[in-house]
């Protein structure tokens, strides 16, 4: 053998649970659909993303590296053999669109597999004034946020906001709480997706000192509405 087997990165394990628990959430903004038990095998899931390597993004930002350390894990498949199972068998697109109640042949998933990776170091003072990243993404999609740590304190999540008018905060990573008003927190639990309209704003809720310890990994999927 010429590598050996747990060198090799196993795209086969990322397979979908077929009997998920699920939660629709309706606010006055949009829906959220959380659902529990999203991978099949969540240990054998994590063991391949360990495998990835990092990557540092947004060096423009003052920071990161210092005060907090923001990178990606990405996994491209760009020949037969190297997909993602639930790109290829439909299980993802035709679920989503049971969901939300959408033609599924008219849903594209994006077969890249992105893992956000984000850590505050020793010297980020935790704010209670501030939310961290605040942000849409693009138009026409719908996103699912997969929580991918182990255990999560109890508020450590992410957090869902009614539309604001301004942002006097200097700072383009942070939105001042006064400025604008969370509609609803996901309590993060591992293996738990959360699916919305990536034009609902949205952030990641780290109240606690947790990933100060260790490293925050939530994986990110899009879903094109043509």
């Amino acid at each position: 053998m010429f590598v050996r087997d747990e060198e090799l990165f196993n795209n086969n394990v990322f397979v979908l649970n077929d009997s998920p628990q699920i939660e629709t959430i309706q606010t006055d903004v949009a829906e959220l659909i959380i659902i529990d038990d999203f991978y099949k095998d969540m240990d054998s899931v994590l063991g391949e993303i360990d495998k990835l390597p990092f990557t540092k993004v947004f060096p423009h930002y003052s920071g990161n590296g210092d005060t907090f350390f923001d990178t990606r894990k990405v996994y491209t498949n760009n020949m037969t053999g190297s997909e993602i199972p639930y790109t290829i068998d439909n299980s993802l697109r035709d679920g989503v669109g049971e969901l939300i109640d959408y033609p599924k042949e008219s849903i594209a998933v994006l077969g890249d597999l992105l893992i956000n990776c984000f850590q505050f170091t020793d010297k980020f003072e935790l704010d209670d004034s501030k939310y961290y990243s605040v942000h849409r993404d693009a138009p026409d999609h719908v996103a699912m946020v997969v929580f991918l740590n182990k255990h999560y304190e109890e508020g450590e999540g992410m957090n869902f906001y009614r539309e604001t008018e301004y942002n006097r905060s200097t700072d383009n990573r942070f939105t001042l709480r006064e400025d604008i008003d969370i509609i609803h927190t996901v309590q993060g639990k591992c293996n738990r997706a959360v699916l919305f309209d990536t034009m609902f704003k949205h952030g990641q809720h780290t109240p606690t000192d947790q990933f100060k310890k260790e490293m925050r990994y939530t994986q990110a999927i899009f879903l094109k509405l043509n």
